[in-house]
């Protein structure tokens, strides 16, 4: 057995003969067999020589062109793309040599796994779960299959299927790095950090080189602030794995949360390196211009985004980094950055982004308070309001606060004074939100701590002021009772939009229609820049399925900002109300390209599609929403009831799901008796009763800690 786990990481003192091998000699130009060919590769690819594999196989190839079509030669290919970041490209090669019905079970085992990692959870379950199940099949890729299902399952959020698979696998008696690995990322997603710690600690001790298990010991050190261990776990694990590019970018981001830019830079830089062409090579260059930005290299920075634009014009980050391209290439005489120190980083839990905020904000000022406390005030069905916000923040004692219509001349004087600033960010329809805690005028940037990210997160002005309309940049600014002169004055209540603002969605959010179409009607009649009066007439007019009004409103949105979402979106609706289908669709799927996160346009285009005897892309469309988030209900929902009598199997499965997400879904119930059987829905739900934590209480011995109630903080460094 291993020694005892220590959280005082010294992996120097590990024996010499648990790391990993050197990598073998230079690729031979020519083999004697393709036997040989392969072989070889094997080797660099267990040495993590993955550039050296593959450079093997592209000889091999050279010599013995058919070489291509082989099942072996194009798993080793794969399993060599997939290591270097190339992810998409290994998962076609992999499918290709799975195609052959008696290719070995490495190729398909391997093909789950990476679908896993590309976040085609749902894909990766169905391949792994027939390696996983196949009563004939190899053992260690059975357990290992089911250990892959349980990373799978926990990132979907299944945690009680993750604890089932782990379990399973660990029933075959066969112990490893990489069950212990995946065991500590099931740990790792519910929050146990500490136990997580330990499982990734003795998947080092059995095999030294476990790359998997280095990841993530790393990142769930640097989740909880332990910069020195996890710097020393990544600096052992690169010594180990050189060309393993997950480690040169975490390390970079360690770095980052330290304030040594320059340095994360140089490893940014080595992981863009390390794959030119992986997937993710222009997250790296985003991430390298960053923090070059940040230490000071400029032109540097410039250079490193703009080759960002000219290698990756596809990229989902253009937008962003045209704007730093565009800043950063006129240089502005006099430009200012400002920080605040020493602002709280904690990570929000579940959907806990504004009491996660408010917490933040309340400990900043001198004011002790958790998100848990927080929530329990102000969240109404798992969501925030203004209106719920601001009477929690009316009753708080020792402070002085202020709601405002925002500007960044305000941000920039407020971060001057020291106070952070409360507002919400707009991605489609759905709402987020954050502090921000500084602005960079040279790179045209605000610096805001995003409950969701260590790290505070850059913004570029053109994005957040299009991020801001939807609430019309609503902002709270809160100071100790004594420092109430850092506020800016309170305006006459007449002349006071932004109190106008809170008290209109107050009317509507309690349901008064009347009452709110009046006051939108007048708050509209005071400022005409205002958007959420229109928003509020037009969000009645849609429930009362008035077109013409509806089509009014959003004109008159677009025509005060033609960046204005909902104003395109609700358009669509006013289209698809006076029954022109087609048109609808079009424009629907145009507000979609804007925004692929916003859930109800993705549902409103699928069932248009399919309304459409446009089935196919419908479904297709559900589908690749569920990939971006595998907890989206009401797409797994509406799959599922269309594929009941095409594809019995994969219907049960998205039923199944649903129904571990939520045992009381009355629909998901419903259809899952209808495809399973009663029996079926009564196993989740007495599994259910089991996974509470009053039942894991009961049955826990005494002194057993808890999992994921604790709150992880950053310090920054002096």
């Amino acid at each position: 057995m291993p020694h005892a786990y220590n959280s005082n990481f010294n992996f120097r003192s590990f024996p010499l003969g648990q790391r990993g091998m050197a990598p073998g000699d230079v690729t031979a130009q020519s083999f004697s067999s393709r036997k040989v060919c392969l072989a070889r590769a094997r080797e660099h690819i267990a040495n993590h020589a993955y550039a050296a594999a593959e450079q093997t196989l592209t000889r091999g190839c050279e010599q013995w062109p058919d070489l291509s079509f082989d099942s072996e030669w194009l798993t080793v290919l794969g399993h060599a793309a997939w290591r270097r970041h190339r992810k998409r490209e290994a998962a076609g090669l992999l499918r290709r040599a799975a195609r052959e019905e008696d290719t070995h079970v490495e190729s398909r085992f391997l093909l789950g796994r990476v679908l896993v990692d590309c976040g085609m959870f749902d894909r990766g379950v169905e391949v792994l779960r027939r390696v996983a199940d196949d009563a004939d099949g190899l053992v260690p890729y059975r357990a290992h299959a089911l250990s892959a299902l349980c990373v799978a399952y926990a990132a979907m959020g299944l945690n009680k299927s993750a604890q089932d698979a782990i379990e399973k696998a660990a029933a075959f008696g066969l112990v490893s790095a990489q069950l212990l690995a995946d065991e500590g990322y099931r740990l790792l997603r519910i929050g146990a950090f500490k136990e997580a710690e330990v499982q990734l600690a003795k998947a080092l001790q059995i095999d030294a080189t476990c790359e998997d298990a280095f990841e993530r010991l790393a990142g769930v050190l640097y989740v909880q602030g332990k910069l020195d261990s996890a710097m020393e776990v990544l600096a052992y694990a690169i010594e180990q794995s050189a060309e393993h590019l997950p480690l040169h970018q975490l390390m970079g981001e360690v770095h980052v949360t330290r304030n040594k830019h320059r340095e994360a830079a140089a490893f940014f830089k080595h992981a863009a390196e390390i794959s030119p062409d992986g997937d993710n090579v222009d997250e790296l260059l985003y991430l390298q211009g960053r923090a070059l930005h940040r230490a000071g290299f400029s032109e540097q920075a410039l250079a490193c985004f703009r080759q960002l634009l000219e290698r990756r014009p596809r990229s989902s980050l253009v937008p962003e980094v045209q704007a730093r391209v565009n800043a950063l290439g006129a240089p502005k005489k006099g430009a200012r950055t400002r920080r605040l120190e020493n602002f709280p980083r904690v990570l929000q839990k579940r959907s806990y982004c504004a009491p996660n905020t408010l917490a933040n904000v309340l400990r900043y000022i001198g004011q002790p308070a958790t998100q848990e406390d927080v929530a329990a005030r102000i969240l109404r069905q798992g969501s925030t309001r203004w209106p719920d916000l601001m009477d929690f923040v009316s009753e708080q004692k020792g402070i002085a606060y202020r709601l405002v219509k925002g500007s960044l001349d305000l941000i920039r004087e407020m971060v001057d004074k020291g106070v952070p600033v409360v507002t919400t960010e707009y991605q489609g329809l759905s709402g987020h939100m954050l502090a921000v805690i500084g602005y960079d005028d040279a790179g045209e940037l605000i610096i805001a701590q995003d409950p969701n990210y260590i790290e505070p997160v850059e913004i570029s002005y053109a994005a957040f002021r299009k991020s801001w309309l939807h609430d019309d940049a609503l902002c709270l600014l809160m100071v100790p009772q004594g420092k109430s002169a850092l506020l800016p004055p309170a305006p006459e209540p007449a002349l006071d939009s932004a109190r106008g603002m809170l008290e209109l969605l107050r009317v509507f959010n309690g349901g008064n229609l009347r009452l709110a179409a009046e006051q939108a009607q007048r708050l509209h009649e005071l400022d005409k820049t205002l958007l959420t009066p229109l928003r509020v007439l037009a969000e009645i007019a849609i429930d009362a399925k008035a077109e013409t009004e509806l089509r009014g409103y959003c004109e008159a949105a677009l025509k005060v900002s033609s960046d204005c979402f909902w104003a395109r979106r609700h358009l669509a609706a006013a289209t698809l109300l006076s029954g022109k289908l087609e048109a609808a669709l079009r424009q629907f799927r145009q507000a979609l390209a804007l925004h692929r996160d916003d859930h109800l346009l993705v549902i409103t285009v699928a069932e248009l599609l399919i309304a459409l005897k446009r089935k196919k892309p419908g479904l297709a469309l559900l589908a690749r929403a569920l990939e971006e988030d595998p907890q989206f209900r009401r797409a797994r929902l509406r799959l599922a009831q269309e594929l009941a009598e095409a594809d019995k199997p994969a219907a049960t499965w998205h039923a199944r799901v649903l129904v571990e997400f939520d045992p009381t879904d009355a629909q998901a119930r419903e259809l899952l008796t209808q495809l399973a059987g009663e029996t079926a829905v009564r196993e989740i739900e007495s599994a259910a009763k089991k996974d509470t934590p009053a039942a894991k209480a009961k049955a826990a011995p005494a002194g057993t800690p808890t999992s994921g109630e604790e709150e992880f903080e950053v310090e920054e460094d002096e």
